[in-house]
């Protein structure tokens, strides 16, 4: 099969990393126990090392992949399974890139996409969680998440010698938190996706888990053994408490040092944390989308 790529996608600070740390357990442990080096094996697609192993695909356009309608030219070629350095039939990728095309050129499609899971949260809670995450303010944080044009750069590795900076960094497009949803979640595809919300994963977990074992068994044949024992591990080592604990006494990579990247792990933070202005800001541009997901907006709250 051609098809190789499990993508996990979400909006970022939506959920994707227990997602991975679940998916992680289940696929890449005997018992289910997790810990924070299982995350290895669901790496990043947006990660700068991919482009330079794969250098030779760019040729003269490798000092000007800032520009992402050249980017984008290129991004199925890092989507092979030579690219990827595939050994096996399959794999999961992290993305937080939107499903989008920029100049006739795809982030990616069906070809290379054996499944989808993608993780939707509260955009007012995405906002505070990303107003951390950045250490910017709540309204820079609304701007991003309502921005149609908001970009992510591709990740630099810590500790190796780059070869690019801020300036000419790789780029992909996120866009706002409302064209991102549905940009995955309602294209036309064949391809089996599940989509998850943050909230369902956060409090009633036990369920979740149960319904991504189901997806991969209906879908793709998948044979899982020992998944009561997994399952009861799987709930014990990624509870959110504990992910916290690990992360203060071993620190996390995928922090900015900003703040705890395990910071709160709730839901309706955004009523503590938002002024009426802020968070009808957010409900005027989202709020249409937000209702087909079940979120109640503030004067439905009321």
């Amino acid at each position: 099969m051609n098809n190789q790529i499990f993508w996990i996608a979400s909006f970022p600070k939506s959920g994707n990393t227990l997602i991975r740390s679940i998916l992680s357990s289940i696929f890449f442990t005997e018992d289910g126990v997790f810990s924070f080096d299982k995350l290895a094996n669901i790496d990043q697609f947006e990660k700068t090392e991919l482009v330079e192993k794969n250098k030779e695909i760019f040729g003269n356009d490798i000092g000007s992949l800032n520009n992402t309608t050249l980017f984008y030219k290129y991004l199925l070629k890092l989507q092979t399974k030579e690219s990827l350095g595939l050994k096996g039939d399959f794999m999961f990728l992290k993305t937080h890139s939107g499903l989008f095309e920029i100049g006739d050129n795809a982030f990616t499609n069906e070809d290379f996409t054996r499944g989808i899971i993608y993780i939707v949260r509260d955009p007012r809670d995405v906002c505070v969680s990303w107003s951390k995450h950045l250490n910017i303010s709540i309204d820079k944080s609304i701007e991003y998440l309502t921005n149609d044009l908001s970009v992510g750069i591709w990740v630099e590795p810590k500790s190796k010698i780059n070869i690019f900076n801020d300036k000419n960094r790789p780029r992909t497009l996120y866009s706002s938190w409302e064209k991102h949803v549905l940009s995955w979640t309602s294209h036309n595809w064949k391809t089996p996706i599940k989509i998850i919300k943050f909230e369902d994963l956060v409090y009633n977990k036990i369920n979740v888990l149960r319904e991504i074992i189901v997806f991969f068994e209906e879908n793709y044949n998948f044979k899982f053994s020992n998944i009561e024992k997994k399952i009861e591990n799987i709930l014990i080592t990624t509870d959110f408490k504990k992910l916290k604990n690990e992360e203060l006494n071993k620190g996390f990579f995928e922090s900015t040092g900003n703040t705890d990247f395990f910071s709160v792990g709730k839901k309706d933070q955004w009523r503590k944390k938002l002024n009426k202005a802020q968070i009808q800001k957010i409900e005027s541009k989202l709020g249409n989308l937000m209702k087909k997901f079940d979120y109640k907006l503030a004067v439905e709250i009321n």
